[in-house]
């Protein structure tokens, strides 16, 4: 079950990340009037600069944009021409955290209101496609997530209930010579930490060799999947099995501890 959470864990890391770096090209496109000062030019990039939305940006002026066409029609557009028809723009991409529709739409009408801003370009649609298809994920995986930790708790607590009720008796006659709760509980909680950290181990060990195998099959995992984030995924293994198995065995001890002479015979 350890292991099987950690391929569910891998898998919404990886999805994550991915999703980090698809969001990571979100953004929208300002584009300035025509006849734009250079002033207006520099309070927008001081704008870009200081927000808290922008990941980076990039300014092309309608000179620059003139040239470019130039250099793709294959001739001089601007000895054709009397007036550049082209305006100043920035490409402007904002942060993972701030890539979802609502808020680009925020801080876009908050940009609308710098001076000598003619058009702003969202790629709505596709940042709210995105969106959907990553909330699909994310509940597919909790789901998952959490019926395999409930299954893992219930066989855990069966495998370990089903080891304290065949020392049963040793318990009760361990009452009856004075031992407390505390000295009885204590070696079986001892034995599920031990468990639970082997069991851990084990699935350390698998998902280790998930994580080598994954870039010969693409190497993007090898920059969605940090050894990084594994090793924090490994600590949370190891926390996860040694309190479960620790848990419930403490839990079935108890149970037995509180059980009558009689009652041992009736469960």
């Amino acid at each position: 079950m350890l292991l099987l959470l950690g391929v569910a864990a891998i898998t919404a890391a990886t999805a994550r990340n991915i999703s980090d770096g698809i969001r990571s090209d979100f953004g929208f496109v300002v584009i300035m009037d025509r006849d734009c000062s250079q002033e207006s030019v520099m309070a927008m990039k001081t704008l870009l600069l200081r927000s808290d939305y922008v990941e980076r940006f990039t300014f092309t002026s309608k000179d620059d944009i003139l040239e470019q066409e130039s250099q793709e029609m294959g001739q001089d557009i601007s000895s054709l021409i009397e007036i550049n028809p082209y305006a100043s723009e920035f490409n402007v991409k904002v942060k993972p955290a701030y890539s979802n529709a609502d808020s680009i739409a925020v801080f876009t009408q908050f940009v609308e209101l710098s001076p000598e801003v003619s058009e702003i370009i969202v790629e709505s649609d596709i940042i709210k496609d995105v969106d959907m298809a990553l909330e699909r994920i994310r509940n597919v995986l909790l789901i998952v997530v959490f019926v395999l930790f409930l299954i893992s708790v219930v066989l855990i607590n069966n495998t370990v209930s089903l080891s304290i009720y065949s020392r049963r008796f040793i318990i009760h006659t361990m009452r009856l010579v004075g031992a407390t709760a505390n000295f009885i509980r204590w070696p079986f909680v001892k034995a599920g930490c031990i468990n639970g950290f082997i069991s851990a181990t084990i699935a350390i060990l698998v998902l280790s060799g998930i994580r080598l195998y994954l870039p010969s099959v693409d190497p993007v995992f090898a920059i969605y999947l940090p050894w990084v984030h594994m090793a924090v995924l490994f600590i949370i293994i190891i926390i996860l099995g040694v309190a479960l198995c620790a848990f419930t065995a403490a839990f079935a001890a108890s149970r037995h501890l509180r059980a009558t002479y009689d009652e041992m015979f009736l469960k």
